[in-house]
This record gives C-alpha cells, structure tokens and sequence, in this order.
C-alpha cells in the first residue's frame, strides 16, 4: 500500500511536472505521452538506485536529458540539462520550505505533502511565458560576435553553469534535511 501510494502521490506527480515544464519550455506538440512514459521509466530506474542521495538527483537529470534526446534528436540542446535544473529548483526550494511546517512528531506531514503536490504546478500559471523564456536563453547562449548583446554567451554559460550547481548544492542541503528529519 506504502509503494502504492508513493507513486500516486509520488512520482506520477513529480513526472507529470517535469513533463509539462519540458513540454511547455520547448513547446514540444508531438510524443508528450511518450515523454511521460520514459521520464517515468527514468524515474523508476533512479528509485531502483536509493532515493535521498545526490547520484539519483543527478542520474534523473541524465536520464531525462537522454529520454529528450531519444524522442526529439536534433530538437534537444545542451542547455536542456540547464531547463530541467531549473525545474528541479522549483521542486527543491518548495520542497525545502514546506519541509520546516512539518513538526518533528510529523502530525501534519499528509497536509504539508498534499500543499507541497499542489503548489508544485504554481509556475504553470506562467506557462505562456516558459518558451520566451527559453528562446530568449537559446538565442543568447550562442555565441555571435556580429551581434550586439546585453550578455555574452561565455557569460550565461558561466552563470547556468553555476546555477546548476547550486541547485545540485541545494539538492544536497535538502536530503541532508530529509535524513536528519527522518532520525
């Protein structure tokens, strides 16, 4: 019943979001239930691994970028891995915040965890914003000397690369949290 209820409440949530942040981000048309199908493949195969360390966070980025990669070949990018750590920021920061309403008798985990699953679609009120967001980052990451640009490509690499090591960092700081939370 346990294992049940962690992938109902769990991971097809979960899935479903990085689904449509991905779909919505590149606005992707064709093959969403596919997608839906192998991020949930990715995502058993990382459970498999041992939820709660830092490998499974980054394998589920791998195995998603892959799972991208194997649908849509020429329509996924590098800085792919950079979108989807931008959606793992969201799920860790919420997840992060909401975990310090649970009391240390966990009286009111169901409650906090049931806010946590809503609130984790809260971005998708800005859903019509996602792909300008992502055209915008496409365009600048490429470098083009002939263009005048507000930033330098070598520039939003660095910063995306940082970014997704904070997010990695923070990842960290979380599960650290959840084992210390769990004792």
């Amino acid at each position: 019943m346990r294992f049940l209820l962690g992938i109902l409440l769990g991971m097809i949530p979960e899935v479903l979001y990085f689904t449509l942040f991905l779909t919505y981000t590149k606005n992707i048309r064709e093959k969403r239930i596919k997608l839906f199908g192998l991020l949930c493949i990715a995502y058993i195969i990382c459970l498999l691994l041992q939820r709660c360390v830092i490998a499974y966070y980054i394998l589920l980025i791998i195995l998603m970028y892959l799972a991208m990669k194997f649908l849509y070949k020429k329509k996924v990018q590098i800085i792919d891995v950079f979108i989807i750590g931008i959606s793992y920021l969201w799920l860790a920061i919420l997840s992060y915040i909401l975990m310090n309403f649970v009391s240390q008798d966990m009286s009111n985990y169901m409650l906090i965890y049931l806010i946590q699953r809503i609130l984790l679609f809260l971005p998708f009120l800005f859903k019509k914003h996602f792909n300008k967001f992502y055209k915008k980052y496409y365009k600048l990451w490429n470098r083009n000397d002939k263009e005048k640009r507000p930033i330098k490509s070598i520039t939003l690499r660095n910063i995306s690369l940082i970014l997704l090591n904070a997010v990695i960092f923070f990842l960290n700081i979380n599960i650290i949290e959840i084992v210390n939370f769990s004792k």
